[in-house]
């Protein structure tokens, strides 16, 4: 009986932690992305409640946009967008665009992301884009988009050069 029961939770332990296929594709293709080098420097995470306005308003100001991605570490999906990003398969105007990132592995930072933004269906990475208005974050995308379908989020109509103002007459 004590060699069933150590079988029983030997199989249990190694079925916990086996991976389905989907996650399996997901390492394999993390892992091709990062033999190629990085062309694009990721910046650090924010703190949603503290700093993403501040960054809204910073970018509004030079008249960019602001594309968003919240995520976690622990995602596999939002991983991957990073990836593709950082080694330049989907590619960001940084002329056009700040790019922000936002962690919600804390409970806070997920009730701000969830009440802020109301994802569409919940899954991450939720990436999207902004002109500085924190409620209006669209066009977006959640979970596992394809390289293309981010690259034309990222090649939306820029925003309009502010005008100038009019010159005066004597």
């Amino acid at each position: 009986m004590k060699h069933f029961l150590l079988a029983t939770m030997a199989l249990v332990t190694m079925c916990a932690f086996a991976q389905s296929p989907a996650h399996e594709a997901l390492r394999k293709e993390i892992a091709e992305l990062q033999k190629k080098p990085a062309v694009f420097k990721l910046p650090p995470y924010l703190d949603a409640e503290k700093d993403f306005g501040d960054v809204c308003r910073a970018a509004a100001a030079k008249n960019k946009k602001v594309i968003v991605s919240i995520g976690r570490e622990a995602c596999g999906r939002c991983q991957r967008f990073y990836e593709l990003v950082q080694r330049g398969v989907v590619k960001i105007d940084t002329k056009a665009y700040e790019f922000v990132r936002l962690d919600i592995d804390e409970h806070t930072q997920r009730e701000y992301f969830m009440g802020t933004f109301d994802p569409p269906n919940g899954n991450l990475p939720f990436v999207g884009v902004t002109n500085g208005e924190l409620a209006e974050v669209k066009p977006c995308l959640t979970g596992s988009a394809k390289p293309a379908e981010y690259q034309a989020l990222m090649d939306a109509p820029k925003p309009a050069a502010k005008p100038e103002p009019p010159k005066q007459t004597k």
